[in-house]
């Protein structure tokens, strides 16, 4: 029994957070399980984190991956997204080797009632470490093409093939599949099918590692592949129908997307963290380094990333309980903007540090250099971003056509972070939205609400002035964007159409590439205007008085920005903030989240609470 089975749950995501950090103890102390130096050194010698993973998994970690109707504590999208910031903060080889687990949800998405409650029960008794097998060397992201065989016979199927480069292939116990089932005659769309296999059970046959591959980061995963050889299993393994398998994989692939923004805003606390406390204790031109005013700005600017990015990711946790069908587009857009906010983040921050980001000395520098590159995954697995840019492309005609014609709601729910939220049911994902987004069908309503505002404390009248131009340039941003799409999927004029022919199926046009990325830098502004509206009178003065919301909204790509592009007083306000959260041990975010005290051990695992309710 892990410590968590025992307690209540009735716990919000930030304390279930807390609860972890306390599990986990400072990253800064050396004795604890999992801390920045061993992370450094393991990291070093390409090894596997193991104690840190298993202090993860005697938190009850996985029981967040089951659902509650099947006896886990999975109810909201968010405690997911705040247990992963906690853990990717510290090390990303343990976040990313024990997230694995997410893969078990499509056993919830695509399983019947009799496979739910068998994999739930392996899942929560621990121990199961799963592996998702999409990816074949000769293929990559290109799917349909895997040649990857499941030959049915009898009842059973014999699976045969190499899949790679896969994330824990050699240590898994459990692999999810995607194997052909059909023929030359079946649609390339229905020629595969999914299979949640046991490595324990196969009935014939063999199922051995591939050897690891040497990566840029995650230098602690088990970075490597699978291979079978003539292996039988029984039927039971197959998830969903014949032929269901591309389907299946897509509807798992929009969830999972959602989550990597978890790992983004662990590792994007920890960089600015480092070099935060580097710069403030360094002596420079006769005072600390954090406070020349390219520094200041810097660091300002880094944060008021971070912030952005939260609100992108809290937005897209509660639309995966009230929106779950539109994920086909949102799921997308998320894990893009996200991943961009903290890479172009870290960059900058990696030229703030000069020399010393260049230096391999074993201090505290190294953990940012670690971080720098561990992160850096986020925007290539579970689909990369071009991968996850052409599936948005595809569907711009789609959101073009929907835009407007959407009902008006109670937007309340998607926004205010006190309000509840219906159970997370990962089966309701659909791969066809209809071009439907939530975040942009409320920007009306956001405008008609901003409009409605009247100057009060630190939201002024020429503050709100501006936020009432930036809003309206969102509209007239959107629609613009929205009517550029017809135009991208037309020939230009005089263009011979034999002069675009190509061998490759894949054929979307760079344009609507485009479009889809200035779409996702305003989906994650749009993001942001509904958070503020919502949450203005219980989230304190800094988040009530705007400025760092005009900031965000006076960027043109959000997730890029150039030197002296942030008003002075901006910059200070921002930087202030970030050094107050820093100073006093919270993480970088809108809301009040504590980490572990400086010096705190790990705590011995008593008064932790398990799940969460819908409210943060």
């Amino acid at each position: 029994m892990t410590q968590l089975e025992s307690e209540s749950p009735t716990v919000t995501p930030i304390a279930l957070a807390e609860s972890l950090e306390k599990w986990f103890g400072d990253p800064g102390t050396e004795s604890n399980s999992l801390n920045f130096s061993s992370a450094l050194e393991l990291d070093e010698r390409n090894e596997l984190p193991a104690a840190g993973i298993e202090r993860l998994r005697g938190f009850g970690f996985n029981r967040f991956f089951v659902p509650e109707r099947l006896g886990g504590n999975l109810r909201a999208a968010e405690d997911i997204l705040m247990l992963t910031r906690v853990i990717a903060r510290r090390d990303m080889n343990v976040a990313v080797s024990e997230s694995t687990q997410v893969w078990m949800m499509l056993a919830w998405i695509g399983g019947t009632p009799e496979q739910q409650a068998k994999h739930a029960a392996s899942v929560l008794q621990g121990g199961v470490v799963p592996c998702l097998a999409y990816s074949e060397p000769e293929h990559g992201a290109d799917l349909a093409a895997n040649t990857f065989r499941a030959t049915p016979d009898g009842g059973q199927y014999v699976l045969s093939g190499e899949k790679w480069p896969i994330n824990r292939g050699r240590t898994s116990t459990h692999v999810v599949l995607l194997g052909t089932t059909g023929d030359g005659t079946t649609p390339a769309k229905r020629r595969q099918s999914m299979f949640l296999v046991d490595r324990s059970t196969v009935l014939s046959g063999e199922v051995t590692g591939v050897p690891r591959v040497p990566t840029y980061g995650l230098r602690g995963c088990d970075i490597s592949g699978v291979a079978f050889d003539e292996t039988r299993v029984d039927g039971f393994a197959r998830l969903g129908a014949e032929g269901e398998g591309l389907e299946l994989a897509l509807r798992g692939l929009l969830v999972t997307r959602t989550f990597c923004t978890g790992l983004s805003l662990g590792t994007g606390d920890t960089m600015l963290r480092t070099v935060g406390d580097f710069l403030s204790d360094r002596v420079l031109y006769d005072g600390p380094a954090a406070e020349i005013p390219y520094v200041n700005e810097s660091l300002a600017n880094a944060y008021l990333s971070l912030l952005v990015a939260e609100c992108e990711s809290l937005v897209a946790m509660r639309g995966l309980h009230l929106y779950t069908e539109q994920f086909s587009i949102w799921g997308n857009l998320a894990k893009v903007q996200v991943a961009r906010l903290v890479d172009f983040q870290a960059k900058a921050l990696a030229r703030t540090l000069g020399a010393r980001y260049f230096m391999r000395a074993h201090e505290h520098v190294g953990t940012f250099q670690k971080m720098y590159r561990d992160s850096a995954v986020v925007s290539v697995f579970d689909g990369s971003e071009p991968v996850c840019m052409d599936s948005i492309a595809l569907q711009l005609p789609a959101l073009a056509k929907a835009y407007g014609h959407d009902r008006d709601e109670d937007w309340r729910p998607l926004y205010d972070l006190r309000a509840e939220l219906p159970v997370f049911e990962p089966h309701r994902v659909s791969v066809f939205g209809r071009g439907r987004d939530a975040t942009f069908a409320s920007l009306p309503h956001l405008l008609d609400r901003l409009a409605a505002l009247e100057p009060s404390g630190g939201l002024d009248a020429g503050r709100l002035a501006a936020l009432h131009t930036r809003g309206e340039g969102l509209r007239e941003e959107l629609e613009a964007l929205l009517a550029r799409v017809q135009d991208a999927r037309r020939t230009p004029a005089g263009q011979d159409p034999a002069d675009t022919a190509t061998t490759s199926t894949k054929t979307t046009a760079p344009a609507l590439i485009r479009i889809a990325e200035e779409l996702s830098a305003l989906h994650a502004k749009v993001a942001a205007l509904g958070i503020w509206l919502f949450n203005r009178d219980h989230l304190g003065e800094f988040f009530a008085d705007g400025a760092w919301l005009e900031a965000a909204l006076n960027r043109g790509k959000v997730h890029q920005y150039e030197t002296g592009d942030l008003d002075p007083a901006a910059a200070r306000t921002l930087a202030a903030e970030m050094h107050r959260q820093r100073t006093e041990g919270e993480y970088f975010s809108l809301l009040t989240v504590r980490m572990a005290e400086p010096g705190a051990s790990e705590e011995d695992g008593t008064d932790r609470p398990s799940a969460s309710p819908t409210a943060a």
